[in-house]
Order: C-alpha cells, then structure tokens, then sequence
C-alpha cells in the first residue's frame, strides 16, 4: 500500500502514518485460480489467530503447506504484516504450523530502524525492558515462558489478561481486533438491526444511500417489541439467546425465527430484553409503505444493506476492510459509483483493500495506477503480485481497453474453442 513515485494522480489518497505515506484503496485483479483469495484468506486467518485463546480454536479450512513444491511439505507455514495502529507502525510476523507456534515476533518500526518490542522462538522469550510498564521486571517475562504454551500466540495472550504490561503488544492486538476486517464471500452483518436502532448516524446513512440505489426499498426501519419471557419458554432457542442477552447487556444476539424471516437481534438494556427486526419499505402503487421480508429481495440488494457498516466505518473510522469478490451480485454501475464516491470523498477516515474482476472500474478517474494490483501465478504455481505502476502508464490511458486485452496480466488465456474438444463427433457443428 506504498504510493509509487511514478503516481501523481489522487494525492488525497495518501495518508501519513507517522513516517510513512499509505494509500487508502486498493483494488487486485487476476484470473480464477490466481491467489487473490488465498492472500485474502491468509489475513483473515491471521487475524482469527490472534482472536483466539489457542491454535486448537481455530478451524483451519486448508492444509497450510504449499503442495507443489515438496521441499514445503511438512514445514512451518509463515505470515508477515506491516500496519498502523495508534500512532505506531508495527510489524508482525508469525511462524507456525496447526498445532504450535514456532517463531513470533513484533517490531516497532521507526524511519531508520525497526525496534524489537518482543521475539519468541520455541518456549524462549524475550521482551524488551524499555518497554515494561514501570513494577514489571524479568521475574515477570519468566512467569510468561511458563504461560504461554506453545499453542498460544503471546500478542493474543498479553492483549487479553495483561494489557496494561507492555502497551505496545496492546496496541497492536487491538489493531487485529478492533480495526481489521475481513470480508469474504459468506460474510453477513447480522446485528445490522441493533446498529440501525441503537445508532441515529449509521441509520441516517443507511436511509439516505439505499434509495439512491433504486432497488426498490424507499427506507430501512426497525421493529423493536419487549419479549414476553413466560411465552418463550417452550422456545429453547430463542430462552438461550435471552440468557445470553442478559450475561452481555447491550450485546447483540442474532436469532433467525423462520428460515426465510428477517435476522432479529435479541438486546437486553434497561432491564428489559427486546427483539429487534430489521424490515425493508417499499411503495405500493398506491403510493402506501409495503413491508417485506429482508430475503424476499434479491441477492444484491442483500449485499448493498450488508455493505452499509462498511462504508459507515470507512468514513467515519480508521479500520481497514479487507474484501473479497467486491462486486458480487451486484451491478457494474453501482459497484463503480460507490468506489468513486469513496475515491473522491474528502472525509474518508479508513482504508480499502478488495479484489475484483470487475473491469468497469479500471479508471484512472478513480485509482492511481499504484492502486491497481495484479495476481499471477508464476511457473511454479506460486502467485506473483505486481501493480500497474510497474508500466508506463499516461494519465490518459484507457487501462481497462489494456488490461482485457492482456497488457498487463492478470487476466485468464483460453485456447481456442476448437482445441476444446466439445464437439460429440465431426457432424456436431452442422447439426447445429
């Protein structure tokens, strides 16, 4: 996310973090098969890791080792990130496997040097002095080697239970916890009605960018109604959710009552639990409000509700949203008007990272070329990233005429159809 010094467009999209200056969008393109998932799933993965207590949490929905290369089989997988939290750039890196962390470490990166806050090799450790909080000495980091089991990562482990101790460790745990998010094709919002009763702002912008999109829906509301506890008793679900309603005051519990019905949220706050819909407005011919069901709208208009956190906290806060297939389901035209808008706007506080085969928004108008990634693979299966800046684009170029026609990658090449053998036997084409 580093500006090229061949880009000059969009000056406003980079931000100064510290000593650094970082883009706030991105956008990485590639054929089918060519890593932009995976290096999607590798943060979340990473960002799963440090949420949880241990590895043994976390359900690893791939085997880590990289299979075409046999010489990876049976190794420690690895993962590095640079990032920006309250005022200080980090790095992180991790080596580990599914059942133990091999190497771990966190720097604190300054324009001349990167500063080791902690480094963790096997059940070694070592955190650097400076940065103990006054009363806490060696003793303390001696206590931790028999804390920390080799299955815990130690950012995860400090973040949590001594937060206070070193708040460098702190900070940058709170970046994976409180600031980034990953988006993957499954991912939904369902405490969307909890945050559209519970915050004016978010619900005014909801109702003010959903119609423009002309889905239909003329407004969002919702639905708040007292649960009658003795009339749910028999409803062993919805009891669970109630209990932990009251356990965490104010936290919302997700309850889907049909399989077709609108997420509810169950809140328990001022001593009384509520459950709280979320229900899409149209209008009649009659010009009267109809109300639907959120599923009974399409699969895009679903997706643009569920985008409406994101765009709220990439305006309003500083957290980095990391997101897949951005333009799934929904329609060219309206994936490019909210990338521009987010592009142009002057009050945008966060950063976008996404990946995309949508070429309508390959648009000087909207990225600079540094913003524009690309994913290949290489001849050994490894996927290569490389951005736009890497060629010598004019300002005036069309580079979505450019990247179809494969100028630069990143792109799926078919042999011909005729070499595809669909063809049942040599009379098949004048039948047709």
């Amino acid at each position: 996310m580093f500006p090229s010094s061949k880009s000059h467009n969009h000056e406003e999209h980079k931000v100064m973090c510290d000593y650094a200056a970082v883009l706030r969008l991105s956008a990485i393109y590639g054929a089918n098969g060519a890593g932009k998932s995976n290096l999607l799933k590798g943060i979340g993965l990473l960002k799963d890791m440090v949420s949880a207590e241990t590895l043994t949490n976390i359900r690893f929905y791939n085997e880590l080792p990289f299979k075409f290369d046999k010489e990876c089989l049976g190794q420690p997988s690895e993962i590095a990130i640079e990032f920006f939290q309250n005022g200080h750039v980090f790095y992180y890196h991790i080596e580990f496997d599914k059942n133990k962390i091999y190497h771990e470490e966190l720097y604190w990166s300054r324009k001349s040097k990167d500063i080791p806050v902690f480094n963790r090799v096997g059940s070694r450790l070592n955190i650097r002095g400076e940065f103990l909080s006054k009363g806490f000495n060696d003793q303390f980091i001696d206590a931790l080697d028999r804390l920390v089991r080799q299955d815990m990562l130690l950012i995860s482990f400090m973040g949590k239970y001594y937060s206070e101790e070193v708040p460098l460790i702190t900070d940058a745990y709170r970046w994976f916890a409180d600031k980034l998010q990953v988006v993957l094709p499954s991912y939904s919002v369902q405490t969307i009605p909890f945050m559209m009763d519970s915050d004016s702002k978010f619900a005014g912008l909801v109702n003010s960018v959903i119609p423009e999109f002309n889905t239909g829906i003329v407004a969002l509301k919702t639905k708040k109604e007292i649960v009658n506890e003795e009339n749910i008793q028999s409803n062993t679900k919805l009891s669970l959710l109630v209990s932990r309603a009251k356990q965490r005051p104010g936290e919302p519990q997700v309850w889907f009552s049909e399989r077709f019905g609108n997420p509810r949220n169950i809140i328990f706050e001022d001593g009384c639990v509520y459950i709280v819909t979320l229900v899409p407005v149209h209008k009649g011919v009659d010009n009267d409000d109809v109300e639907m069901s959120l599923w009974q709208e399409s699969d895009g208009t679903r997706r643009l509700i569920e985008y409406m956190p994101l765009l709220y906290d990439i305006i309003h806060n500083s957290k980095v949203y990391v997101v897949d297939e951005m333009e799934r389901s929904i329609h060219p035209i309206l994936i490019k008007a909210i990338i521009s808008k987010l592009s142009h706007s002057s009050t945008v506080s966060g950063q976008l990272i996404f990946t995309t085969h949508e070429s309508a928004l390959l648009d000087q108008r909207i990225f600079r070329p540094d913003e524009i990634w690309f994913a290949q693979k290489d001849l050994e299966q490894a996927t290569q990233l490389y951005t736009l800046s890497d060629y010598n684009i004019h300002r005036t170029a069309n580079i979505e005429n450019g990247y179809l026609n494969g100028r630069y990658g990143g792109i799926p090449f078919l042999s011909n159809l005729k070499d595809l053998n669909w063809k049942s036997d040599d009379n098949e084409e004048e039948r047709l």
